[in-house]
């Protein structure tokens, strides 16, 4: 029987990272400046060199892949800094209702699972998804649509009794669009800025056709 699922996006929709993924950079190019007796503006730029290739690829979000490009332990920086991580206002309320509407959660992110499952678990959140999708399962970023695809195939989902719900049109809302996916935008009147890059951040005022507009994750009870 075919099931309905609530893909749910991760960061700036049920959580905020950006400290977080400040604090882990800094503490990474750091330890490069203090390990090669370098300036750290000199570590900064060779961080900041490395992403600029990966941009507009899933690799961007890569944490495992940056460690090796850099030399050190992406977990152990991740791990000092989880205290940063900030779970938005009621983002385990609503996960928890969507379980009891008969949904299944599933978690799709640009992120690599070793790296949200670190996140997820810190935040107890692990047992409220059926599902998790990461940008190193599918080798996209969620933009391309195959996230969602491979959540629809696996988890044998109605595309029609099924929500998408997140803060980026194109990451979140127009891919899914594509499949039939019913979609929640979160309108939650924040800039989402990101550390080294901006890539990302100018497909948040993209305008995309959406089915519904929230401005509190609450609202969702209304529509789902």
């Amino acid at each position: 029987m075919p099931q309905k699922l609530v893909f749910w996006d991760w960061t700036g929709t049920l959580v905020d990272e950006f400290r977080l993924d400040e604090a882990v950079c800094r503490s990474m190019e750091e330890e490069v400046a203090r390990r090669d007796g370098i300036p750290f503006e000199e570590a900064e730029r060779r961080f900041k060199e490395h992403l600029k290739a990966l941009e507009n690829t899933w690799q961007w979000h890569d944490y495992v892949l940056h460690g090796k490009a850099l030399g050190v332990d992406w977990k152990r920086h991740q791990e000092k800094y989880l205290r940063e991580l900030v779970l938005l206002p009621h983002a385990r309320e609503i996960l928890e209702y969507s379980r009891e509407k008969g949904y299944k959660n599933v978690l799709v992110t640009n992120a690599v699972r070793p790296v949200i499952l670190l996140r997820i678990g810190y935040l107890a959140l692990t047992n409220l998804f059926d599902a998790i999708i990461t940008s190193d399962d599918v080798q996209a970023m969620k933009s391309n649509g195959e996230h969602f695809r491979y959540g629809l195939k696996t988890l044998d989902g109605d595309p029609s009794s099924s929500f998408s719900i997140g803060d980026n049109p194109i990451q979140d809302i127009e891919p899914a669009k594509r499949l039939g996916i019913r979609t929640i935008y979160c309108d939650f009147r924040r800039v989402m800025m990101h550390y080294h890059t901006e890539h990302i951040s100018a497909n948040h005022y993209e305008l995309v056709k959406v089915d519904y507009t929230i401005t509190n994750l609450l609202e969702i009870k209304n529509i789902i």
